[in-house]
């Protein structure tokens, strides 16, 4: 913050005050309605942020720890074309098609701070999407892509809302795992911390593909 800008909510800040003062000596009845319509004004603005938040939240899964919240499992159809089915922890599982030669799943993450701290809230997450990508850039740029939406969205999307407008006391983070490579009966566990998504091999034609991968 710049020292005009200080300076100006310092200033305007005390002036408030000193009028406040004024005003309870020379018409405390006065200044004792205002101060409880003010209250009152305050506690619906908190309940109403809380009912909204509360409501947003009801979209999102309660994140303790590293845990798993997914899986998936791959099957080739055909030419860079393959079946992944996802299995997942805490909501719809599904079968989809895949296009190219990687995965990557995204998750929406909920941090609080401040008061929501003090209630000791874990972060929420909500996974996003499933996606394929080619390791071409010419076939990224024009081959038939593919990306399946996990969420349908709603209202009041509370990650939305503090993105736009800057909610206090909640953080809005986007996370993705690592772009993982597409192989036949390859197995994957996706885990999720309040910083992100990691993806982990799980059997040998996962852990094989990886290798030949980051060769």
């Amino acid at each position: 913050m710049s020292f005009p800008s200080a300076i100006a909510i310092l200033a305007t800040l005390g002036g408030v005050l000193v009028i406040a003062g004024l005003a309870f000596f020379i018409r405390p009845k006065w200044f004792l309605g205002w101060l409880k319509g003010t209250l009152v004004l305050c506690l619906l603005l908190a309940g109403g942020y809380s009912l909204v938040m509360a409501a947003g939240l009801t979209r999102y899964q309660s994140l303790a720890s590293m845990d798993t919240i997914a899986s998936l499992r791959i099957a080739p159809a055909g030419e860079q074309t393959w079946t992944v089915a996802l299995d997942i922890t805490e909501g719809e599982s599904g079968v989809y098609s895949l296009n190219g030669d990687q995965w990557q799943l995204d998750a929406r993450i909920i941090r609080f701070s401040g008061p929501f701290r003090w209630f000791d809230i874990a972060p929420g997450y909500r996974l996003e999407r499933l996606s394929g990508r080619y390791l071409s850039l010419e076939q990224e740029r024009y081959s038939e892509r593919s990306v399946v939406s996990l969420s349908s969205g709603g209202w009041p999307d509370l990650w939305e809302l503090e993105r736009t407008f800057n909610l206090p006391f909640v953080e809005a983070v986007y996370g993705s795992a690592t772009f993982m490579p597409m192989a036949a009966g390859a197995t994957f566990d996706v885990r999720l911390s309040s910083t992100g998504l990691v993806a982990m091999p799980t059997n040998e034609a996962a852990f094989r593909s990886v290798r030949l991968w980051s060769e």
